[in-house]
């Protein structure tokens, strides 16, 4: 079994982390309740009894809670195209500018490249290559750069080149080896990393030398909880997903604290396990939720603008929606569970 599928994890409020979200057991990215401390773990237990009955409602009806409160608006998307195959939880996916289509399929190890129809053209990496990857990106160039989280490391495929560049991650001071779990083109030929181990956003020069890093464990501005998969806008504003802290937080492009999206619930606007983001051209920010199965989409200052759904305003329901792409008036969406891509187009545009 792959590793990815072994780990298991307690949730900060209670020990049903595996059950309720299903992600959770199937990616390294969220398992953060075992490091936690013990003090911390006997305050979050105490939350256990009120919270309890709400996640047993949310176990045997997930979404409901949400699809009854707040009436959020619907911003219609129209699925188009749907690519599975042998993909086995996938986990990120990119697009280039060409339209084709990088998905990561972190158990085998393998970036598997697709046409704009949804048609394979090629794979990348392999099981000499990679390690348990999770995230991806593509730059404007055509390169394609992947957190190999197992091997501590990222993996640069050049556009003109066969052979792969590796770029380690360097540890935190005192902390464990690195654990890049998502990688961005960053702004001045960096690469911007989320280490999710050492709670941790770094900024790496394209020749792999350490440009800054910032954050510790925490809740608190500049601080993480395991933060995983990241996305970064226009003007290099960097946005990452914390699943434990259930919220999104945005740092300037120097790293410096800008402010968070989001906060634990099962609202309109909040999260219940918050687990992919990206955001367009018009700096609206997609969010999904593994669990709840919504994506819901904010203004970059966290107002929410409203949830994705169909042209008969009902809200659509994902399966385990994790990693997001963007391009045109397409939204590319990783449903990990469901082994597939769901390719959906934007309406009333």
């Amino acid at each position: 079994m792959h590793l990815c599928l072994k780990k298991h994890s307690v949730d900060i409020y209670c020990h049903v982390a595996s059950s309720a979200d299903p992600a959770l057991s199937s990616s390294r990215a969220a398992v953060a309740g075992n490091n936690d401390s013990e003090a911390r773990q006997g305050r979050n237990n105490q939350r256990c009894w009120l919270l309890f009955p709400l996640l047993t409602i949310l176990l045997i009806f997930p979404g409901a809670i949400f699809a009854q409160d707040g009436a959020p608006n619907i911003i219609q998307y129209q699925p188009v195209l749907s690519i599975s195959g042998s993909m086995k939880l996938p986990s990120d996916v990119a697009v280039d500018q060409s339209g084709r289509i990088f998905i990561l399929d972190g158990t085998a190890d393998t970036v598997r490249v697709y046409s704009p129809n949804g048609e394979p053209i090629f794979s990348l990496g392999g099981t000499d290559v990679l390690k348990q990857p999770l995230g991806i990106d593509v730059s404007p160039g055509g390169d394609v750069i992947v957190a190999d989280s197992g091997n501590h490391r990222l993996v640069l495929f050049p556009a003109a080149e066969k052979t792969p560049h590796y770029i380690d991650v360097p540890a935190a001071v005192e902390g464990k080896p690195s654990d890049p779990t998502d990688v961005n083109f960053g702004p001045d030929n960096t690469y911007i990393v989320v280490d999710n181990d050492n709670h941790r956003v770094v900024c790496l020069s394209r020749s792999g030398k350490p440009m800054w890093a910032t954050g510790t464990m925490g809740r608190n501005p500049g601080e993480f909880r395991f933060p995983f998969l990241m996305d970064i806008d226009l003007l290099g504003r960097i946005y990452i997903v914390e699943a434990i802290n259930t919220r999104v937080q945005v740092l300037e492009s120097n790293g410096e604290f800008a402010r968070f999206i989001g906060e634990w619930g099962i609202e309109p606007g909040q999260f219940f396990r918050p687990k992919g983001v990206v955001v367009n051209d018009k700096n609206e920010v997609f969010v999904s939720d593994s669990y709840l199965g919504v994506i819901q989409v904010f203004k970059r200052e966290g107002g929410l603008i409203g949830v994705i759904g169909d042209g008969n305003g009902k809200i659509t329901k994902f399966k385990t929606p994790v990693g997001m792409a963007i391009s045109g008036n397409r939204l590319f969406v990783v449903e990990m569970f469901n082994n597939r891509v769901l390719i959906l187009e934007r309406q009333g545009q």
